[in-house]
């Protein structure tokens, strides 16, 4: 139908632009904070580009819902603004033909964000957290540095080495203390040389003119000179992700029983569900009266967005600690918003009993 397709491409073009828009904001938000554990040494810029990707493809079971919801408040809004509405139901089209081709287009829209969020969601974490592990382990050799200090938390050891070589095959001005439940142990070499996965589970670090200082809690101070102190360093192993729940395939959550699994099985059914009904409370937000323009509403909208996805993710925090069982309440008085507001007998019998209401009072 010729007015089906008219309403499909004005919602269409605001949809696609404010989507484009969230994308970029969002993509470039992402990229300032792996760009600065790229200059820490902490990522490589491959695995900055593939984070940032990832991260994106992530975000966009929420990011197409807010571009639809924008888009139909826009594209209607300007129909309504430029009376354009008003000739469309002089014509003879009812709420119902101006809801149809919407409810196609959000319907469409929803089987993609269902697949982003029960498909890809989990392959996408997965790919995600294997980079960071990966990362997190070249790191330990790549962004060592001349003239700084690195800590290593796990261990706690810090080092500080005043020259490197390009390899690291020569290093001069070596500093390493360890602080644990057994004491603390100070080395200071004047050289030394670090030979890389020397063994499958393990790097070695060889020191050149080496001073040996340990304090221990309970027993005496141990004080050593070395012509050649050899460190074995263990080499880290990615964590493995696949207990998180982020991760796990869509059909093994659905019949978990743990809280974080419930919560994450259900926030993904409720990502279609959210685009259908952002898109059906779009339609009645979107209505204003002549010259009133098409952001009339707009300030409304947002609020509405924002209350409905804070309660959503306060349910799923929720969920998550086991205070409740199901997210499902939020989406049940969304829907139940969006078909009262939608029948504009109810506002108009509203707005009549207020009108009656202000001329007794007078």
């Amino acid at each position: 139908m010729i007015i089906d397709r008219y309403l499909i491409r004005e919602v269409t073009g605001p949809f696609v632009a404010v989507s484009a828009i969230l994308v970029i904001v969002f993509v470039t938000y992402s990229l300032t904070i792996f760009l600065a554990d790229a200059s820490a040494g902490l990522l490589a810029i491959g695995q900055v580009a593939a984070l940032t990707f990832l991260k994106a493809v992530i975000a966009l079971e929420v990011l197409l819902p807010i571009g639809l919801y924008v888009g139909v408040l826009l594209g209607l809004g300007r129909l309504y603004s430029d009376s354009e509405m008003d000739a469309l139901r002089a014509a003879g089209v009812g709420e119902w033909q101006i809801l149809k081709p919407i409810l196609r287009l959000a319907l469409s829209l929803a089987v993609l964000v269902g697949l982003l969020s029960t498909v890809i969601r989990p392959l996408a974490y997965t790919t995600s957290y294997r980079l960071r592990a990966e990362a997190k382990v070249s790191s330990e050799i790549d962004r060592i540095k001349a003239g700084r200090f690195y800590s290593y938390a796990d261990s706690g050891r810090t080092i500080f080495i005043e020259t490197t070589g390009k390899m690291l095959d020569h290093l001069t001005g070596l500093f390493i203390r360890t602080r644990n439940a057994e004491g603390i142990q100070v080395i200071a070499a004047k050289s030394g040389q670090f030979l890389t996965a020397t063994s499958a589970s393990e790097h070695t670090l060889i020191l050149r003119n080496a001073n040996f200082y340990k304090r221990t809690a309970g027993g005496r101070d141990l004080f050593g000179q070395f012509d050649l102190f050899t460190i074995r360093l263990p080499i880290k192993q990615p964590e493995p992700v696949t207990n998180q729940a982020k991760v796990l395939p869509t059909l093994r959550l659905l019949h978990s029983q743990r809280p974080v699994e419930r919560a994450e099985f259900q926030w993904r059914l409720s990502t279609p569900i959210s685009t259908l009904l952002l898109a059906l409370l779009a339609v009645p937000l979107s209505r204003s009266r002549p010259r009133q323009g098409r952001y009339a509403r707009m300030l409304v909208a947002l609020i509405v967005y924002a209350l409905y996805f804070n309660l959503l993710s306060i349910t799923r925090t929720w969920v998550e600690q086991g205070s409740l069982t199901n997210i499902a309440p939020v989406p049940m008085v969304m829907a139940g918003l969006a078909i009262v507001w939608f029948f504009v007998p109810w506002r108009r019998c509203w707005f009549a009993l207020c009108g009656r209401k202000l001329d007794a009072t007078a």
